[in-house]
């Protein structure tokens, strides 16, 4: 094992003399290994662990060691079971987000994937997960951008938990208007019906683990989960790599 790892590490070495990898956030070299984002980068990404709302994941401003459900979901509890981000949407994160989505950065896969890695294992039980969806675009969208960056993310995912990844289980019926100016219950509104199970047999008695980049409401993965669960599904969990605000 040692042996690969040193033969991995010397090749790693030759193809970065030839092409080094340059960290997207500093712009220095990269010193992780098969990496892009440099170590002191990738540490300084702010993470979410505690004082987090028992179901949707909403942080709370001021410390809280007890589990608590926000006032979001105690006045309209989502279709979703738990939802989780690994961090803010904001700086670091922000910039790397925003280059996998809009740029065609998916060198950065396995960089964004170890912090979705480190949020489900630190959030919730992989052995628990039976199928592994991303949050599917309209086939226009898809067409435009040319790939699907939540189904990138969710691919990579299903490969480190050893869990079925199927990018069919959820269909998007139709497109909808942008979120980005819409308060939650206009999103809630905006994202009714736009997703339909297209094979109930993969989801039914299941617990599904949908995967987004960004999640700032939840309006969209509660759309995902009310799909879900009327297709069967027993458990609907998020995770993203953002929370927005």
């Amino acid at each position: 094992m040692r042996k690969c790892q040193r033969m991995l590490a010397f090749i790693q070495k030759l193809v970065d003399a030839v092409y080094p990898r340059i960290c997207p956030i500093c712009g220095k070299p990269a010193d992780r290994l098969d990496r892009h984002i440099c170590w002191d980068c990738f540490s300084s990404v702010e993470l979410y662990r505690d004082s987090l709302c028992d179901i949707c994941g909403h942080f709370a401003e001021s410390h809280v060691q007890h589990r608590f459900v926000c006032s979001t979901c105690q006045h309209v509890k989502p279709a979703f079971d738990r939802a989780r981000a690994a961090g803010r949407y904001e700086q670091g994160l922000r910039t790397l987000i925003h280059s996998f989505k809009y740029r065609h950065a998916l060198y950065l896969k396995r960089d964004l994937v170890d912090l979705l890695d480190g949020c489900l294992s630190a959030h919730f039980d992989p052995e628990q997960v039976d199928v592994v969806v991303p949050v599917p675009l309209h086939p226009l969208r898809f067409r435009e951008r040319s790939y699907n960056q939540s189904a990138v993310l969710a691919q990579e995912l299903s490969v480190r938990i050893d869990r079925h990844y199927d990018p069919h289980v959820l269909e998007r019926t139709r497109q909808t208007e942008t979120q980005t100016h819409f308060h939650a219950a206009e999103r809630r509104k905006n994202m009714m019906g736009a997703f339909s199970v297209a094979r109930p047999e993969w989801v039914r008695h299941r617990t599904v683990l949908v995967v987004d980049d960004v999640m700032t409401t939840g309006a969209t993965l509660h759309a995902c989960a009310q799909a879900l669960k009327q297709a069967g599904a027993d458990t609907v969990w998020g995770i993203a790599l953002a929370r927005g605000v």
